[in-house]
């Protein structure tokens, strides 16, 4: 599975409605929604993160992530990449990178805020990209 396959996984989400915890393409999807959807359809085992409240334990959200995927470092993020994300204080939110079309990386995310409340795409500018806090790489990715 090549970067921008998985990109084209995690669009099909794209306009899924936000709901807490759910992970339902097409009916409705929390942040993890896209991560659980994309590994579902590579067919990969992947310890889902489940029965948490609305500000998830990152520790716990790490530990998931450590274990089913790679860690890459921040300098090496690319489309198909999943990103950890900080609003504030500790990370709670998840991301899959894609190739904005205008060039650089756009993020994928379930976004429940500005009136959006869906599972959307937009260009990670200076601010989305401060927000990033670590990136993982799932493990069946190729060049």
């Amino acid at each position: 599975m090549n970067p921008l396959e998985i990109v084209a996984i995690a669009r099909e989400t794209l306009g899924t409605p936000y709901q807490h915890q759910q992970r339902i393409c097409g009916m409705a999807m929390d942040c993890a929604g896209p991560v659980a959807y994309v590994a579902n359809r590579l067919g990969m085992p992947f310890d889902d993160i489940t029965n948490y409240g609305r500000m998830p334990d990152p520790a716990r959200a790490k530990e998931i992530l450590d274990k089913n995927f790679d860690r890459v470092t921040k300098a090496e993020m690319q489309p198909g990449d999943i990103a950890w994300i900080r609003f504030e204080f500790e990370p709670q939110h998840f991301g899959i990178l894609g190739d904005y079309h205008l060039g650089g990386l756009s993020l994928i995310h379930a976004y429940d805020g500005a009136g959006l409340d869906k599972v959307i795409e937009h260009r990670i500018d200076q601010q989305w990209y401060a927000r990033i806090v670590s990136v993982w790489r799932f493990r069946q990715v190729t060049e």
